[in-house]
This record gives structure tokens, sequence and C-alpha cells, in this order.
């Protein structure tokens, strides 16, 4: 699991995605509807990269620990996210996704 941790880190993606979020904020006033709906989809394509390396991750994290390790986060902060398509979480929720 290291590996494919490591491997994210060093792969850029994370930080292309800040920067193309950082740009897109910064022209989101002056771009055209089709600009910014483009822009949304770039940034929604890195992301889905990056959720498929996390899940990558979290595929093998539960494989090393075992046939009922990790039950108890999975029922309670998986399953609830993905029984929501993938929508933002709700306002009041979110305090588990910030970093620390």
């Amino acid at each position: 699991m290291a590996d494919s941790l490591r491997r994210l880190i060093s792969n850029e993606t994370c930080r292309i995605l800040q920067d193309k979020l950082e740009t897109w904020y910064k022209d989101y006033h002056v771009n055209s509807c089709d600009q910014n709906l483009t822009r949304c989809c770039e940034v929604m394509e890195l992301n889905a990269i990056i959720q498929g390396q996390l899940f990558t991750i979290f595929n093998q994290a539960c494989r090393e620990g075992g046939q009922y390790a990790g039950v108890e986060i999975i029922k309670s902060r998986l399953l609830p996210w993905l029984g929501t398509c993938f929508s933002s979480p709700t306002p009041g929720s979110s305090s588990h996704l910030q970093v620390q």
C-alpha cells in the first residue's frame, strides 16, 4: 500500500488539480459558460483519476487489514458517502474531511 501512496504523491495529479482549481477561480467571472463547464469537466476528470488511485489504496489497505479490519470505518463513512452517489456532504458534516 505504501508504494501506491508514494506513487499518488509523486505523480503530480493532486498539484495539477489544485493549480487548475486556482486558475479557474481567478478566471471564473470572465469566462464564458462553456469555458467554465470545460474547466469543471477537467477538474472532475482529474478528481476521478485521484479517486481511482485512492480506491486502489483503500482496497490494498482492506486486504492488509484482514477480513474484519476497518468494517466500522467502511460502514460509518464510506457507505453513506457512496449512497449519495458521490454528491457533496451536507454542510454540517464535513469535519472529518478537513486536512489535519
